[in-house]
């Protein structure tokens, strides 16, 4: 019971850092943002359930990206379109005339089509769009800054799940509720989690999904698989694919699973019965309909290209370079204008990463001790196996960005779908190599990292640059930010630009004070509630 209040502590937590990063987010901050909430919009107002990436972006979306702040990724814009670094350069009554056409968009223009912009997110799986149909159906009548506000609230409420998923999966591989409660707030601290969720688009419903699928594993690894876990299997696969391409990473680490655990078990046939009848049918589509099975686009451009081609580009491509851009972005990268950290942040990082690895590795090779350490190997094995085969998807998305756009690169962002096996792992690596009396305070410490990276990203880099405080430099590198350059009122007033109405300056200020508090008491409870004992060590 007590381990269960530290959770419902940690999930509120989440929420308050979560609501806050939704309302202080710009209007189309988010990758893709505005072409996700395109296909929200047709399907909700045109009744499309299957919207095609050609389709015209709605008319009031459209309308809005010729007035709002835009990410500095989208500065190729034809003007009247303005980066933040352009916008805040403009006289203050060009300012407040675009802001003032920003708020004549009327409702209607949704049911209009642009010209020039297409809803190239269609390409996606349709299960995000769904869910999120009814919400936005209930806000027709509301402004498009509330309708987005809304939709990416109900997004991060979806994502929240991720905290008490992961606490589940957690208690499964180290037997010790403390220790999985410290991981969860790990989690909850982590920013990049947020940048990738607090906005519109379909990585909310895909994390959560990934994140089921891999606690329902974990499930089976240790108690068998029965004809509900067999059917739960199934289904949240085959939801994930509805979600989103990339959980077809998840098929070979599954198929592995049941080879490995469940290969006599008459229940095993109906996972892949239960994911083919809830999601084949798109799949097959793709492949009818682009060619390719992922329907990607940067798949579908290359139809005759074979196996042995793809393989031919390895030798080709700067594999350090693509590690290390999925390395940082996964870590912190802010939203679609690309804001970085100063790159010591980025190593030492990459150091704990390294340690973690290493830990695991000497964990591995060591003599099994006892069998509670024996216990605990086939979940390890469960959450490598999700672990690895997700980086071989990231790397091999790598080859056909190179084949397309001849970039070796991919967004690491995406590796958050498995930040339960990241945390976990990690965690148990970081264990393995302090001292016995040291270990209840790794999951603390990882807290308390991620806490000050986000405290540093958004009070020294988002918030000035949202502000017009801080602009990039012609190189692309962002200037450095120093306190003192504006009045807290003045960066409230320019931080609430082209926000809902349901966000008045006050309330912004008492959601960004619930976040302070949040981020500091997720610190203060992933110290208190860590187990002091030896539970869980060997």
């Amino acid at each position: 019971m007590r381990a269960r209040r530290w959770l419902v502590a940690i999930w509120f937590c989440f929420l308050a850092r979560a609501f806050f990063y939704c309302a202080v987010l710009p209007l189309w901050e988010g990758f893709d943002e505005w072409s996700h909430f395109g296909v929200v919009q047709r399907m909700a107002f045109r009744g499309e359930p299957l919207v095609s990436r050609d389709s015209p972006l709605p008319g009031d979306a459209a309308a809005s990206l010729d007035l709002v702040p835009l990410p500095w990724e989208l500065r190729n814009f034809a003007p009247p379109s303005a980066t933040h670094d352009v916008f805040w350069r403009l006289p203050p009554a060009e300012r407040a005339r675009r802001e003032s056409l920003f708020r004549a968009i009327s409702p209607a223009w949704a049911l209009q089509d642009a010209a020039n912009l297409k809803t190239y997110e269609g390409l996606q799986g349709p299960l995000y769009g769904w869910i999120m149909t009814p919400v936005l159906l209930a806000a027709r009548h509301a402004h498009l800054a509330t309708q987005v506000l809304l939709l990416r609230w109900f997004g991060v409420t979806i994502v929240s799940l991720v905290i008490p998923f992961s606490f589940f999966a957690c208690r499964r591989v180290f037997r010790d509720p403390s220790l999985a409660l410290g991981c969860a707030a790990v989690i909850a601290a982590m920013p990049g989690l947020l940048i990738d969720a607090a906005h519109v688009s379909n990585e909310s419903v895909a994390v959560v999904l990934f994140t089921l699928l891999i606690w329902v594993s974990l499930e089976i690894a240790d108690r068998g698989l029965s004809l509900r876990r067999a059917l739960s299997l199934g289904a949240v696969l085959g939801l994930g694919l509805l979600a989103k391409a990339y959980f077809l990473a998840a098929l070979p680490p599954v198929f592995l699973l049941l080879a490995w655990k469940c290969r006599r078990d008459r229940h095993a046939l109906l996972v892949p019965l239960a994911t083919a009848a809830i999601a084949g049918w798109w799949y097959v589509r793709n492949l009818l309909t682009t060619g390719a099975a992922s329907g990607m686009w940067e798949s579908a451009t290359l139809p005759n290209a074979t196996f042995f081609d793809q393989i031919r580009q390895i030798t080709r491509i700067h594999w350090g370079v693509v590690v290390d851009s999925i390395m940082f972005s996964h870590l912190w990268l802010g939203s679609w204008s690309t804001l970085t950290v100063r790159s010591w942040m980025y190593h030492l990082l990459y150091l704990l990463i390294a340690l973690a690895a290493a830990g695991l590795a000497w964990d591995a090779l060591r003599p099994v001790r006892t069998s509670q350490t024996r216990a605990r190997l086939p979940a390890f094995s469960v959450l490598a196996m999700f672990f690895v085969a997700f980086w071989m998807g990231q790397l091999y998305h790598a080859i056909t960005l190179f084949m397309v756009w001849g970039i070796a690169t991919t967004l690491g962002s995406y590796l958050y779908a498995v930040v339960t096996a990241e945390v976990a792992l990690s965690v148990a690596g970081l264990r393995a190599l302090v001292p016995l009396a040291a270990r209840s305070l790794v999951a603390p410490f990882g807290v308390a990292i991620f806490a000050l990276l986000d405290l540093y990203t958004i009070h020294f880099i988002c918030l000035p640059y949202y502000a017009g405080l801080i602009a990039h430099r012609p190189g692309g590198f962002l200037a450095t930010f120093h306190v003192g350059g504006a009045g807290l009122a003045e960066v409230l007033a320019r931080l609430h630009a082209f926000k809902s109405s349901l966000l008045s300056e006050p309330f912004l200020a008492a959601l960004w004070i619930a976040y302070l508090g949040a981020t500091a008491a997720l610190a203060a409870i992933a110290y208190v509630s860590r187990s002091r004992g030896r539970t869980g060590d060997s």
